[in-house]
């Protein structure tokens, strides 16, 4: 869930810039609610059905928890897939939907690449255009944000998080102030 930021002038981060949450902030705590729920009930299942299968010696039991698994891993995308990012003198700090905050120095971004999760431009006349970007980050971040760098197709190994026009507030000057900072 989104969190207050830490000091606004924080000397190891520098000046506060600018500040970019979800548009929609209940949303994001009912999804990030959700998600909870959906992980923890697949972890309940795996482990259910790991002590069934071995308690029973039911081996069909214990062969479902593979596919178990891999429906976690969408679940772990959109928890980390478009955190509530600020911007800082010194880099970003990201505040995922589940879990602590990050903070990334400007150093620490390797590229900025094109996001490949989302559908981009305008789907019918009434919804206002998507798009968005992929931040391919060197250090610094866990490693469940290896899954975002997966789906993507930028590497099993890249850690990465998405900006988008319909998940942060004020997108265009997020975009600019990151790829100004990457730049550094």
């Amino acid at each position: 869930m989104s969190v207050p930021v830490s000091r606004p002038d924080d000397p190891a981060r520098g000046a506060l810039l600018s500040d970019h949450p979800h548009p929609r902030p209940a949303l994001r705590r009912i999804t990030a609610v959700l998600i909870a729920l959906g992980i923890a009930g697949a972890l309940l299942g795996i482990v259910g059905l790991l002590v069934l299968g071995v308690g029973y010696g039911l081996p069909l039991l214990v062969l479902s928890v593979p596919f178990l698994i891999a429906l976690v891993v969408p679940l772990l995308q959109l928890a980390v897939l478009h955190p509530r990012v600020t911007v800082y003198e010194r880099g970003v700090w990201l505040q995922p939907l589940l879990g602590r905050g990050r903070w990334i120095a400007w150093e620490d971004i390797a590229r900025v690449a094109e996001h490949t999760l989302i559908r981009r431009g305008q789907a019918r006349r009434r919804d206002r255009e998507h798009f968005g970007q992929l931040i391919v980050v060197e250090r610094g971040l866990p490693p469940v944000f290896m899954v975002v760098g997966l789906m993507a197709g930028l590497g099993w190994r890249a850690r990465a998080f998405g900006i988008s026009t319909h998940s942060h507030v004020e997108y265009e000057a997020l975009r600019r102030a990151i790829v100004r900072g990457a730049r550094r």
